[in-house]
């Protein structure tokens, strides 16, 4: 899937990735909470390490954003209308699911890293472009430990 921006702004790329990533946080603590049967103990652990690794990226995101002149978007509605993940429900959901759900939920933000980095290394000269790089370390591991876990790959459209 080819992930695309509202328009090569870097504050308006940016915040589109903030709205993306609050959702994945978001997504992944909703599942956090849902979590039932067998096997949901193993990964509760992960799910939370997770939220905590996104949480500080979505933070630090926000504030480079505000670095290079640009407001972080925080609106609610604004955040539905400009992400292009989908939020999931609170509902049950078993390992699987839930491994389904990350999974697909942090190929799609991983892409999307790749895509800011890219245009950022070519278009911008500061150190905070390291936080970019630094989180897409972190999507690489992630990404390939849930991939060997044998999920299936869901809603990449």
């Amino acid at each position: 899937m080819e992930v695309l921006f509202i328009n090569f702004n870097f504050a308006d790329m940016l915040n589109q990735y903030l709205t993306n990533i609050f959702i994945l946080k978001t997504n992944a603590t909703t599942l956090y909470f849902n979590l039932k049967g067998e096997g949901s103990s193993l990964i509760i652990k992960d799910l939370y390490n997770d939220i905590s690794n996104i949480e500080r990226f979505y933070l630090n995101l926000g504030s480079l954003i505000k670095k290079i002149g640009g407001n972080p978007i925080t609106n609610l509605d604004d955040l539905k209308n400009i992400s292009t993940l989908k939020q999931i429900s609170s509902q049950d959901y078993t390992a699987k699911e839930a491994l389904n759900i990350l999974y697909n939920d942090l190929s799609i933000i991983n892409k999307m890293n790749n895509q800011v980095g890219e245009y950022a290394l070519k278009n911008f000269k500061f150190s905070s472009i390291n936080l970019v790089l630094e989180f897409n370390k972190y999507l690489e591991k992630r990404v390939g430990e849930l991939s060997s876990n044998n999920v299936t790959i869901h809603n990449l459209n």
